[in-house]
Order: structure tokens, then C-alpha cells, then sequence
């Protein structure tokens, strides 16, 4: 617990202005900054770089991070919104793929669930994700109010597939999708009454390819 308090009064209010001028430079560093600390991964397994202590240890730092105004958005949404379902339902193989570079904040993740026509309905989500003959999947929509939208390289993205012949809507189903993925942009800052010191964009999907392997769960 000291260890946050230390890094959230040293570190991370001295700088609040520059991140509420929105200097997403400064939040990877400082997210960086929190993996050197060992704060990304304090409930994530120590194979992939974690530190696997108890759910009693993960909501001290929690709730010491709170206190670092829209920085703990940022971290919020990296720790608990891509590293905790990443640690609890990816395969193996993207365990290994991404959790050390999100472990280290090489990486910076996003959870894209909310769409301009469904928040609190998150089933009714118009974004669709067409299933291939090679198994792979295109994606198509667009998500909103994304913490760390602006500058995330990893998304956890919900959509509904379907396949090529069937145009019903078919199962809500997550995928790991990068920014490098071709048709993957970040539209404009929201224009928020607080938290401007958290990136929030909306996410646009436009036929993104996604391979098979980036199911996240199963289907």
C-alpha cells in the first residue's frame, strides 16, 4: 500500500496538468512506471511476469489508486479491463503473446464494449464480426467512451458473429484486436465535465481482419 501511496504523491499528482492537456506520452510512462512497480500484475500469475498475490492485496492497490484523479481511469482500464480478462479467459498462446508486454506497459490495453445505441444494453451492440471460410473474422462497428482509446495498442472488442450466409444476429462474443490491424481507428477526445486527464475516443472498427487465434474465450 505504501508503495502506491508513495508513486501516486511523488509521481502521478505533481503531473496532473500535463496529463488533463492530454499528454498520452506521459500516461505510457507512467504506466510504465506502475510495471516496474509491479503494480500491473499483482493478482496475475508469475509466469507471465505477475506477481500472483491474493484478491486482498490487488483491491489495496486499487483503492490506493483511486487517489491519483483520472490517472487510476487510465490504469483502470489497463489492470482491470484487459489484464484481468486477458489473465482469466485468454488461451495459452495469447497468455504468452501479450501478457508480458502488457505486464510491462509495452503494451497498452482497451475494453471496447459500449456503442453509440447500447451502454447499459450491452447485447443490443450493432458491431458484427463476420466469420471467414479460413475461421478468421471481420469486424465492423463502432464503439464509444473508450478509456485509453486514444492511445491503446490492444483491444478486448464485443461483437456479435455471424456467418457469411446467415445475417441474424448471432453470439456476443470478445476478441483481442490491434491497433495494427488494418481499419482500426480512434476518433476524436470526448469532451468530458471531469477526467481529462483519461483518454476517451470512440473506437472504429472498418473491416478489420481479426485471425481466428484472437477469440478471446470461445464463441
Amino acid at each position: 500500500g505504501q508503495t502506491v501511496t508513495d508513486f501516486v504523491d511523488k509521481e502521478v499528482l505533481p503531473v496532473l496538468d500535463r496529463l488533463e492537456q492530454k499528454d498520452w506520452a506521459l500516461s505510457r510512462q507512467l504506466i510504465k512506471r506502475c510495471a516496474e512497480l509491479g503494480l500491473l500484475g499483482v493478482d496475475v500469475a508469475e509466469a507471465y511476469g505477475g506477481m500472483q498475490l491474493d484478491k486482498q492485496t490487488s483491491m489495496i492497490v486499487s483503492e490506493k489508486m483511486s487517489r491519483s484523479s483520472s490517472f487510476s481511469a487510465t490504469i483502470g482500464a489497463h489492470a482491470n479491463l484487459m489484464i484481468l480478462p486477458m489473465s482469466l479467459f485468454a488461451s495459452e498462446t495469447q497468455k504468452q503473446k501479450y501478457l508480458p508486454k502488457l505486464l510491462s506497459g509495452e503494451m497498452v490495453g482497451a475494453y471496447c464494449l459500449s456503442e453509440p445505441g447500447s451502454g447499459s444494453d450491452a447485447l443490443s451492440a450493432k458491431t458484427r464480426a463476420t466469420r471467414q471460410a479460413d475461421g478468421s473474422f471481420v469486424l465492423n462497428g463502432e464503439k464509444m467512451w473508450i478509456s485509453n482509446g486514444g492511445f491503446a495498442d490492444l483491444f478486448v472488442v464485443f461483437a456479435k458473429v455471424v456467418d457469411g450466409t446467415d445475417t441474424a444476429a448471432g453470439q456476443f462474443t470478445a476478441f483481442l484486436v490491434e491497433r495494427s490491424f488494418s481499419g482500426v481507428s480512434s476518433g476524436k477526445e470526448e469532451h468530458k465535465m471531469g477526467l481529462h486527464g483519461s483518454s476517451t475516443t470512440p473506437v472504429i472498427l472498418q473491416d478489420v481482419r481479426v485471425p481466428a487465434e484472437n477469440l478471446l474465450g470461445e464463441v
